[in-house]
């Protein structure tokens, strides 16, 4: 089965030196490490939810790898992973919270404090609803 998840990442990780986007979210990128849930597994789907200045989930990832404990206190788990879509346009924090099903979303309503968490089926299909 494949867990679904939310990675909260802030614009030094989602914006290039001059402000663009990184070109290291573009689809087809080489993978990356992010910081992830211990419980993330290879295989997995994931969200990036931009905070603070985009304030979206713009991004669509595939889990390459499980989640590895590093002795890093800011991000002590780790997973790989490739971007698969970028969801154009991407879907605003407004609308997440204006939206019904999102609205009862734990991480939404923890105001996305952790940098990732799980996303329940019925938030993960209408999330995808709302990015396509």
């Amino acid at each position: 089965m494949t867990g679904h998840w939310v990675w909260v990442v802030g614009p030094d990780c989602y914006l290039d030196d001059d402000g663009g986007e990184h070109p290291k979210l573009a689809p087809g990128a080489e993978r990356m490490r992010w910081a992830c849930h211990r419980d993330t597994r290879r295989g997995d789907l994931a969200v990036l939810y931009r905070s603070r200045r985009a304030k979206d989930v713009a991004y669509l990832l595939r889990v390459t790898s499980d989640a590895v404990h590093e002795d890093v206190p800011a991000r002590p788990w780790n997973c790989e992973a490739e971007v698969v879509e970028r969801f154009d346009p991407p879907v605003p924090l407004a609308d997440l919270r204006a939206d019904p099903v999102t609205a009862t979303w734990p991480a939404l309503r923890a105001s996305f404090v952790r940098t990732g968490a799980p996303v329940p089926d019925e938030v993960w299909e209408r999330l995808m609803e709302l990015a396509r």
